[in-house]
């Protein structure tokens, strides 16, 4: 019995192995075509706690998963350098968007089991020669990140503000 267990335990973990480290997985695990974003007080959100937001303290939709957005003392467009220079580091790939129109669509991987997650970042001025950000990260499969949406989008805020600060006087908030 203990064999069979045991060959059963291979097997399993073998083929999880051969999936997992062939692609197949990232294929079977479709990311699908998210919905177009309208960020703002009344965008629609997940019933599930499968995601966070970063938004201006005046535009957040109402939801205990979010922070307020920055005040970045930069351009729009050096924000959204920093942010399009940063996201490699976080798995992040590019979709569509760019640094020029100030909106990106990401889609990034969890790193074992391969789960797709969306995130959408809109720059917007604020009104005072610097810029905010919205941000969206969200989950496509699962009913609970366990805070991961919300760690990857503080943690690559962080980098953006410590590339700026390399190049830039930075940002305060």
């Amino acid at each position: 019995m203990v064999i069979i267990l045991a060959w059963l335990l291979f097997v399993g973990a073998l083929t999880f192995a051969v999936i997992r480290f062939s692609g197949l997985l990232d294929s079977m695990l479709l990311a699908g075509e998210p919905a177009d974003i309208r960020f703002g007080p009344d965008m629609e959100l997940p019933k599930a706690a499968n995601y966070f937001v970063i938004c201006p303290h005046d535009a957040c939709p109402k939801t205990h998963r979010r922070a307020p957005s920055p005040d970045f003392k930069v351009a729009p467009d050096v924000l959204a350098t920093a942010l399009q220079g940063t996201a490699n580091a976080f798995n992040m790939h590019l979709i569509e968007g760019d640094a020029l129109s100030l909106e990106f669509r990401f889609l990034t991987r969890t790193p074992i089991m391969r789960f797709p997650d969306w995130v959408d970042i809109k720059v917007v001025p604020n009104g005072q020669g610097g810029s905010r950000i919205f941000a969206y990260s969200r989950s496509v499969y699962g009913n609970d990140d366990f805070g991961k949406n919300e760690k990857r989008l503080k943690s690559w805020m962080a980098a953006a503000i410590a590339r700026m600060s390399g190049a830039t006087s930075g940002q305060t908030g």
